[in-house]
């Protein structure tokens, strides 16, 4: 979600400001961020929690959120762009692509970190709670 606000902002708002900011809004946080979050969010549960733990699940988190945000969303997204012309892809396509996947893979990356290891689950429970002690 915090991924498709920097989206947003930054490439609905900022760098390609033409077009409604409400369906970019929709495009981005409801389609995207809650969409694509749950399927991703489905997955890791059907093929990662309590299966894998450490290193290992936080490859297959990698993988899949490289997979399906940054390549099959974001082909989805290219295509989409063309026709609507809000987020630059239509001028840009690499760095659309390029930009969708190194953003999946660093969330994919964080959210295997915090959710599949000790210390980032307790990070996270810190962030979850405020409890500077948790």
């Amino acid at each position: 979600m915090f991924g498709e606000l920097l989206i947003l902002i930054i490439f609905g708002m900022i760098l390609y400001p033409a077009g409604s900011l409400w369906y970019k809004f929709l495009w981005t946080i409801v389609f995207c961020g809650v969409g694509m979050g749950a399927t991703v969010g489905a997955m890791l549960d059907l093929f990662v929690v309590e299966r894998l733990s450490g290193w290992p699940a936080i490859l297959v988190t990698l993988f899949l959120y490289v997979l399906v945000l940054g390549i099959a969303c974001d082909v989805l997204c290219l295509h989409l762009d063309l026709s609507h012309q809000w987020f630059g892809g239509g001028e840009h396509p690499t760095l659309f692509i390029v930009n969708g996947i190194l953003m999946s893979a660093i969330g994919g990356l964080l959210v295997g970190f915090l959710l599949f290891t000790k210390t980032g689950s307790r990070l996270f429970k810190k962030l979850e709670t405020g409890d500077k002690n948790a």
